[in-house]
């Protein structure tokens, strides 16, 4: 194992533990739904919000998922 694919299970493991959806940018499902509860009604306004899913981009169903089931709660 290179120390590229190393770092990246490192990033993932944490990652897992500390509840990050958008492992790019590290934004946990706290810190979107807290962004929902302010305000933010769809993706791209939570994107700008946090970060989630401007990078590549792999998040984006687990973000829209996560806004779904915090607007349902209102």
């Amino acid at each position: 194992m290179d120390k590229r694919e190393l770092y990246l299970k490192n990033r993932k493991k944490q990652a897992d533990i500390d509840g990050v959806v958008c492992v790019c940018k590290q934004v946990t499902e706290r810190k979107i739904r807290k962004a929902v509860k302010e305000g933010k009604r769809k993706f791209v306004s939570v994107k700008r919000a946090t970060e989630a899913g401007s990078s590549c981009g792999m998040c984006q169903p687990i973000v829209e998922d996560i806004i779904k089931d915090e607007l349902s709660k209102k």
